[in-house]
Formats: structure tokens, sequence, C-alpha cells
């Protein structure tokens, strides 16, 4: 189970915005005393995007990166960044926000014949 900040780190939010989603059901939560937990199912279930099938879980509880992240890390404009989503870059909406999980980001750009450096995004 993850806490109001693991969350919010994984979609890339502040922990404010987590917790107004729980208050408005747009995010299951367990609730125990004064501190909210959330199983990963609930989180992915909050992404439009696939759920990530048994062999894939770990890789899908990297955090998500935004376009920024991307653009700053590969060395990139933000555009460059959009340019690829538009070309199909794998996504996962959380909450109207543009965001990726970097092992699609890496799969997608090597197959694009891109040159990345090892763990571009750590």
């Amino acid at each position: 189970m993850l806490s109001v900040e693991d969350v919010a780190k994984h979609y890339g939010l502040r922990p404010d915005t987590v917790r107004r989603k729980i208050r408005t059901d747009e995010i299951e939560a367990v609730r125990l005393g004064r501190v909210y937990r959330i199983a990963w199912p609930d989180v992915w279930a909050c992404e439009d995007g696939p759920v990530p099938k048994r062999a894939r879980i770990t890789r899908y509880q990297e955090d998500l990166l935004g376009k920024k992240a991307i653009a700053g890390a590969l060395r990139v404009s933000v555009r460059t960044v959009e340019r690829w989503i538009d070309d199909g870059l794998p996504t996962r909406n959380v909450f109207g926000a543009v965001r990726c999980n970097p092992h699609d980001v890496t799969d997608w750009l090597k197959l694009k014949g891109v040159d990345l450096p090892p763990a571009w995004w750590a």
C-alpha cells in the first residue's frame, strides 16, 4: 500500500492534489486513522493506459515523467517530446496531465533509432 506522498511522486503531482482526488472519489483509498493508503491497482486505474500484466508490474511502478522532465533529461525541447507523442510515444493520462513511463519512452525511442544513455531518467 502506498502513501499519499508516494502516489503524488509517482504521478508528478502535489500531495494536496492526491488528497483532493481521494476526497472526490477519483482515487480509491483506504483510511487508516488519519492516513490514507492506496493500492497499486487503484493507482493504475487512474491512469488512462493498460493495466500492467504480471511480468511488467515493477516496470509500471516507476514514477511517471512529464514532458518537461523527458525533455530536460534527453536535452531536447518540450516541442520535440510533443512531436514524439503525436508520432505514437506511449502516454498515460493522469487527471488530464500527460505522463510517460520511462521504460515505455526508452523502448519507443530505441525503436525509432534514438541513442539514449543508460537509465537516462534516473
